[in-house]
């Protein structure tokens, strides 16, 4: 039992840690104007359609 809690502590600490990582290392690609236009598209985008499938469905 012991070694259960110990692994789940371990992947608990390791996850965030891992997502910081990555997000430190692409944090210099994301602040590229062609990438920032990009992904300010994409997530209009995807509201626009998020809130265009909620329309549809209420009423």
């Amino acid at each position: 039992m012991a070694l259960l809690v110990l692994l789940h502590t371990l992947l608990t600490l390791a996850w965030p840690g891992g997502c910081v990582l990555l997000v430190s290392k692409a944090v210099q690609v994301l602040h590229r104007p062609r990438v920032h236009r990009a992904l300010g598209r994409t997530t209009g985008v995807v509201l626009i359609g998020f809130g265009l499938a909620v329309a549809g469905t209420a009423g």
